[in-house]
């Protein structure tokens, strides 16, 4: 007589359960990492149009300068929160 197997079909190994959760948690990992980089990118480059609207509004007396470049440099701080918030999840 033909007897029935002792496990249970369809189960997957513990190796192959342990190298899909790690994959997965490998991607979110990668991705998550790549928004901080670009929130970094978008917050260095918020300070520096800020350092220049103030410099070329305040000091040089250019209200254009102070207006265009403040508002990039405010459009590049939320951006940068935006992909930190992003990557939290």
């Amino acid at each position: 007589m033909i007897r029935k197997p002792t496990e249970v079909w369809g189960r997957e190994s513990a190796i192959i359960t342990t190298a899909r959760t790690t994959a997965v948690a490998g991607a979110a990992a990668a991705r998550a990492g790549t928004y901080y980089v670009r929130g970094l990118i978008c917050w260095g480059f918020a300070l520096l149009w800020g350092f220049a609207a103030l410099a070329g509004g305040l000091f040089a007396g250019s209200l254009p300068t102070l207006l265009g470049v403040g508002a990039m440099a405010t459009f590049m701080a939320w951006s940068g929160a935006r992909m930190f918030a992003r990557a939290r999840g």
